[in-house]
């Protein structure tokens, strides 16, 4: 820790403690900034903000260009016949309906009832590749007669559980 401090308290006199003197000829606080640094950096701004606004108009330019470019292409078609955009022509057309659910519960109804057309009735699921679909009262007939599929390479008599811990996924017998 220092000890070489003024015993003046701070403001008085002409000593600044921590800048030291003010020169008698300055006509500003010379801990201010540097007048020629912030034009400086005033310049240098609005050279980037021109920049950048050059950029962003220029932008606009081009894919304005590629829009009307994009619409003369599609004029050449009988159909697709609409004003170039920034043409000042004005079609007027009318506006889609928004499609509502108008009944929803008759939709619900309907698309359970498909459902459990699907459950207990058979049919194809793909028909190429020879994949049906069975009732479900049926399959559960089929699961208990043949069983549950085993995998081949599980031990006989031991049932391991796989559990995820803090240290990793661990295989435990149960």
């Amino acid at each position: 820790m220092s000890t070489e401090h003024p015993s003046t308290p701070l403001g008085a006199g002409d000593a600044d403690l921590e800048y030291g003197p003010t020169p008698p000829d300055a006509k500003h606080e010379h801990t201010d900034i540097n007048v020629q640094v912030g034009y400086k950096f005033a310049l240098w701004l609005a050279a980037a903000v021109m920049i950048s606004a050059a950029i962003v108009y220029g932008t606009f330019w081009v894919f304005e260009g590629r829009a009307r470019t994009a619409g003369a292409a599609a004029q050449q078609y009988p159909l697709a016949a609409q004003p170039l955009p920034g043409s000042g022509e004005r079609v007027e057309r009318p506006m889609p309906t928004p499609a509502l659910q108008t009944e929803p519960f008759r939709d619900i109804n309907q698309l359970r009832a498909g459902e459990t057309d699907k459950l207990h009735t058979y049919g194809w699921v793909d028909k190429e590749g020879g994949v049906t679909r069975v009732p479900i009262d049926r399959a559960m007939e089929v699961v208990l007669q043949r069983g549950l599929p085993v995998r081949p390479d599980a031990p006989a008599g031991t049932m391991n559980v796989t559990q995820d811990s803090s240290s990793g996924r661990t295989v435990a017998p149960r």
